[in-house]
């Protein structure tokens, strides 16, 4: 009881952590946005200022794990290809009972059965400890 509880408490700070990231973002305040306007602001003969050409600024750049979100009445499924060669696409829908995943990836990783596997058993646990 004590863990449900424990998990229960964590995943709604997660949740609220999240609620509050993505509405900054949603209101201009995700620094991502705000590095890749200044990063569009060098002419093509310029040298870039040294921060665009650091090894960690590329690597944050690079979205191995690509989501997006889509619940309307009108659409039970929909999906992307990854971004990335080596990453992953997931759309999700969030409906009143369930909630519907597309994942994608190179054919060759062999990852879609896995995170697949991997969401459905992290909702089962959410859904029991709540």
């Amino acid at each position: 009881e004590e863990s449900r509880k424990e998990k229960l408490y964590l995943l709604r700070e997660a949740v609220k952590s999240h609620v509050k990231y993505i509405s900054n973002a949603a209101k201009g305040r995700g620094v991502d946005r705000h590095l890749f306007g200044l990063s569009m602001l060098s002419e093509e003969d310029e040298i870039a200022p040294k921060l665009f050409t650091d090894p960690l600024y590329i690597k944050s750049k690079t979205w191995r794990v690509s989501t997006s979100h889509l619940s309307h009445p009108n659409f039970d499924n929909w999906g992307f290809g990854e971004v990335v060669p080596h990453g992953v696409g997931v759309g999700y829908a969030v409906k009143q009972n369930s909630c519907i995943f597309n994942v994608t990836a190179l054919k060759k990783h062999g990852w879609t059965e896995e995170l697949s596997h991997l969401l459905e058993e992290v909702l089962i646990e959410m859904h029991l400890i709540n």
